[in-house]
C-alpha cells in the first residue's frame, strides 16, 4: 500500500491528471491507462499491487507507464490514490487481472506529434513556456494512413537544474483557476525564485503514445523587474507604484525611463522603411482635458524578437503553416481614449461588483464583428435605437508600452454554412504565440526578393513580458494600460474582496464556459468539426458568458472581463476596471463604456 510521504500533492480534482494511474487501496488494484512493454503499448490494464519500491518527490509529466519484465518493476509517472497524487512511483506487480487493447509502437499505435519548446520567459515564481505543436488542423490534412492524432492535453514541467525542485503547469494556480493554462504558452508557477530551471512540454491523448519535448534553456524566476536581457531583479518593484500612485500620474508617463523600471530589451525589427534594424521600445502617455493618448513605436519593451523563428519542424510551410515566423515590425502609434471612462446607463452592478448578464451572444444568424452587430442593448438583442449597453470591439487597447491588444485572430475554420473564428489559445491550430501570448502580423515585406514577412506585434493573452518588466510580483495588482473606452486594465490579479485592498490577491477568473453540444446546436452551430479535430473551446462560437446558471464557473468578472472595485491607483473609491485573464476570453472582446472611434476600424490598426 502506498505510504504518505512528506511531499504529497493534494489536487482539487482528478481531472488534473489526463491519464494518470488510479490505485484503489481497498482492493489493492491499480488501473493503468497506458503501459509500454518493449515495443508494445497496452491500454486499460488492471493489476494488483505487489510492493512499493520507491516514490519520487518531484512532479512528472503525465505520460505512459513502463514495465521491466526482467525485474517485474512498473514505473508510474503519475498515480492518484484517493485525493492525493504521487509521482515517479516504482512498484512490483502482483497479478495481471485484465488487459484492454494493444498496439505496436513502431507501426500500429496512434501517436501525438512531439512538441518543440521554442522559448521560456521567467516571472515571479513562474516561467512561461512557448512551444510549437501538432494540432487537429495538421493531423486533419495528413494521409489517412498516418498514425498521428491530435493531442488532447499539453503539460509543461519545469525542473530545477540542481534536481531538487519541480512544478507542473497542471499544478499551477492558473490551471486550477479552471479552463485555463492548457495551450501554448503554458505557465508553470509555484517555482522557487532565484533557482535555475529548465522546462519540457509533454503532449498526450487518451488513445495515443505520449511525446515529450527536449528541455528548454534554463532561466531563473525572481521577484522583481526584468532588465534588457530578461534577467529579473531579486527585489519586487515598489518604486513604480509609489511614483505613479493615481491614474492622473500616467498623464506624463514615459515607459522606457519610468521610475523603478530597467532599460527595455533591444529588439530586432523592421522599421517603417522596411529595413531590418534593432532598437528599443519607445512609448509615452499624455493627457488633455478629455483624452489620454499613447504615442510609441509598437515595439515590445522585453525580450521578444528571438522567439519568431518558430514553427513545428516539417510543418511550418503551406498548407500547415505551423507557428508564426513573421518578424516584428515598427509602427507609428498615436491612439487616444477617453481620459475617464463612462459606464453605460444600462449596466447593472450587482452585489459582487459586476453585471451578471451577457453583453453579446453568438448565433449563426447574428454574430458580432467589426462591421456588424457590434452594439448591443442586451445579451441577445443587437442595438437598434436608444442607449447602448455594450460594444463588441476588435481592438481593445494599446498598452502603456504602445503594444496593440487584439482579442481575435485571422485564423478560421470554414464549415458548410458557418465560418468559425479560431481563438488564439487553442489545441487545434498553433498560431505561434510567444511566451508573452503575442505574435506578429504578416503585413509587410522588405522587398520583392525576400519572402520574409513582418508586421505589428500584438497581444492575444497575458502580457508576461510586460508584467515581468514592471516587476511588481504576485503580491500587487499590475496596471498595464487603458482600454479603448478609457477604463484601466490589470493583469491576472485582483483583490479577493473587490472593495478591500487588504483582502489579499486572487487570480481573476472569467465567467465564460464552453457551451454544451445542445447549446451549440440550438445556436445554429451544427457543422463545427469533430471534437477530435478541434476540441470544444477552439472557436469563439464555442463559448458563452454564464455568471448565474448551475453550469457557471463562479468567476469574478462581467461579460467584458471587468468589475467595480478599489485598485492600487484608487484605494478608497471603487472604480470600474478590466482584467486580462488566463482563461477565455483572455483579452476582453467588449467594453461597457463608449469606445474611441478606432475600436473597430481595421484601417487605422
Amino acid at each position: 500500500m502506498f505510504k504518505k510521504f512528506l511531499i504529497a500533492f493534494v489536487l482539487l480534482s482528478s481531472a488534473v491528471c489526463n491519464a494518470a494511474d488510479t490505485y484503489d487501496s481497498a482492493t489493492s488494484k491499480l488501473l493503468i491507462p497506458q503501459v509500454v512493454v518493449n515495443d508494445t503499448l497496452y491500454k486499460n490494464v488492471l493489476v494488483t499491487l505487489g510492493n512499493v519500491i520507491s516514490v519520487g518527490t518531484l512532479p512528472q509529466p503525465d505520460s505512459y507507464d513502463t514495465y521491466n519484465a526482467t525485474l517485474n518493476q512498473l514505473t508510474i509517472p503519475v498515480v492518484n490514490v484517493g485525493a492525493s497524487t504521487y509521482y515517479n512511483v516504482v512498484i512490483s506487480v502482483g497479478k495481471v487481472l485484465s488487459i484492454g487493447s494493444s498496439c505496436i509502437i513502431s507501426s500500429t499505435c496512434k501517436k501525438v506529434g512531439k512538441p518543440e519548446v521554442k522559448g521560456v520567459l521567467p516571472g515571479d515564481g513562474r516561467i512561461s513556456v512557448m512551444f510549437n505543436f501538432m494540432g487537429g488542423k495538421i493531423t486533419g490534412m495528413l494521409s489517412s494512413s498516418t498514425t498521428y492524432t491530435a493531442a488532447s492535453a499539453y503539460e509543461a514541467v519545469c525542473t530545477s537544474t540542481d534536481g531538487l525542485h519541480a512544478s507542473s503547469s497542471k499544478l499551477s494556480a492558473e490551471y486550477i483557476a479552471q479552463l485555463s493554462n492548457y495551450s501554448n504558452p503554458l505557465v508553470v508557477s509555484g517555482l522557487q525564485n532565484g533557482k535555475s530551471y529548465a522546462c519540457t512540454v509533454t503532449a498526450s491523448a487518451d488513445d495515443a503514445v505520449a511525446a515529450t519535448s527536449t528541455a528548454s534553456d534554463s532561466v531563473i524566476p525572481n521577484y522583481g523587474s526584468a532588465n534588457a536581457s530578461g534577467v529579473l531583479s531579486a527585489t519586487a518593484n515598489t518604486a513604480h507604484e509609489a511614483a505613479y500612485p493615481t491614474y492622473s500620474a500616467y498623464c506624463n508617463y514615459v515607459n522606457q525611463t519610468a521610475t523603478g523600471l530597467q532599460t527595455p530589451a533591444t529588439v530586432s525589427y523592421y522599421n517603417t522603411q522596411g529595413t531590418l534594424t534593432s532598437g528599443t521600445s519607445q512609448s509615452s502617455i499624455s493627457c488633455s482635458a478629455s483624452t489620454r493618448t499613447v504615442t510609441g513605436n509598437a515595439i515590445p519593451d522585453y525580450v521578444s524578437s528571438k522567439f519568431f523563428t518558430n514553427g513545428l519542424t516539417g510543418y511550418s510551410s503551406s498548407p500547415y503553416n505551423s507557428g508564426n515566423p513573421n518578424s516584428i515590425g515598427e509602427k507609428s502609434v498615436s491612439k487616444s481614449v477617453p481620459l475617464t471612462g463612462t459606464i453605460s446607463t444600462l449596466y447593472s452592478k450587482g452585489s459582487a461588483g459586476f453585471d451578471t448578464s451577457a453583453c453579446y451572444s453568438y448565433t449563426s444568424s447574428k454574430e458580432p464583428s467589426a462591421n456588424s452587430n457590434n452594439k448591443w442593448t442586451s445579451g441577445t438583442a443587437v442595438w437598434s435605437s436608444g442607449a447602448v449597453r455594450c460594444y463588441w470591439v476588435a481592438f481593445f487597447s494599446y498598452l502603456n508600452n504602445s503594444v496593440k491588444v487584439e482579442p481575435g485572430t485571422a485564423e478560421t475554420y470554414t464549415g458548410s454554412s458557418v465560418t468559425y473564428k479560431v481563438a488564439a489559445k487553442n489545441l487545434y491550430q498553433d498560431v505561434g504565440l510567444d511566451p508573452s501570448n503575442a505574435h506578429n502580423q504578416p503585413t509587410g515585406q522588405p522587398g520583392s526578393a525576400s519572402s520574409q514577412k513582418y508586421g505589428y506585434y500584438h497581444q492575444h493573452g497575458m502580457p508576461e513580458g510586460q508584467i515581468a518588466r514592471l516587476g511588481k510580483g504576485n503580491n500587487a495588482m499590475t496596471l498595464i494600460g487603458f482600454a479603448v473606452d478609457g477604463f484601466p486594465i490589470y493583469a491576472r490579479y485582483g483583490y479577493q474582496d473587490p472593495n478591500n485592498k487588504s483582502s489579499g490577491l486572487a487570480i481573476m477568473k472569467s465567467n465564460y464556459r464552453i457551451r454544451t453540444v445542445a447549446e451549440l446546436q440550438a445556436a445554429g452551430y451544427s457543422d463545427r468539426p469533430a471534437a477530435s479535430i478541434a476540441p470544444y473551446g477552439t472557436f469563439e462560437q464555442d463559448w458563452v458568458f454564464d455568471a448565474t446558471s448551475s453550469l457557471s464557473k463562479g468567476g469574478h468578472l462581467d461579460a467584458c472581463n471587468g468589475r467595480y472595485g478599489v485598485t492600487p491607483e484608487s484605494p478608497n473609491t471603487a472604480v470600474y476596471h478590466y482584467f486580462i485573464t488566463d482563461s477565455y476570453p483572455f483579452i476582453p472582446r467588449c467594453v461597457f463604456g463608449a469606445p474611441a472611434s478606432w475600436a473597430n476600424d481595421g484601417s487605422v490598426n
